[in-house]
């Protein structure tokens, strides 16, 4: 008889870990499917523009630019967002990241526009480049586009 106890309270912290194991899956998997950024966000389109219209439309959308823009947007639509997520949006030039700015939604659903310009006003430098928008979890959209010589 005294086997027994024994045997059942050397279980007892086992069956206490699997439990608290067991609690802390779902609380995670509850906390990403209600968090900022749960699976009802979307980014709706993200388009690489020269420039942007009087009502905020994509202009001169395209992934080869010719060389001679000080400035490229990203344009980007979203919808389902909680009002204050934050999101990152990473500029690169080539592997090199040129430039990283947070993003504030400030609304469920939106457009924001993102520039990567040359402060000096001369022309972005000839070659591969890409855009990002994410959260540390998720890659949200991933933009190459190239800016080219044109003979």
């Amino acid at each position: 008889m005294k086997s027994i106890k024994t045997d059942m309270s050397a279980k007892r912290p086992l069956v206490l870990l699997g439990f608290s194991v067991i609690l802390l899956l779902l609380l995670a998997t509850w906390s990403l499917k209600v968090g900022p950024f749960s699976s009802f966000f979307k980014v709706e389109e993200a388009v690489i523009c020269q420039e942007l219209g009087d009502n905020r439309e994509p202009l001169l959308i395209g992934n080869s630019i010719p060389y001679g823009p000080s400035q490229i947007c990203l344009w980007l639509k979203y919808s389902s967002a909680r009002e204050g997520s934050h999101l990152e949006v990473s500029w690169y030039y080539g592997n090199e990241l040129v430039l990283s700015e947070p993003l504030k939604l400030m609304t469920k659903d939106g457009v924001r526009a993102f520039y990567l310009l040359r402060e000096e006003g001369t022309p972005l430098p000839v070659g591969l480049y890409r855009v990002a928008v994410s959260t540390p979890a998720k890659v949200w959209s991933d933009i190459k586009f190239e800016i080219v010589r044109r003979k």
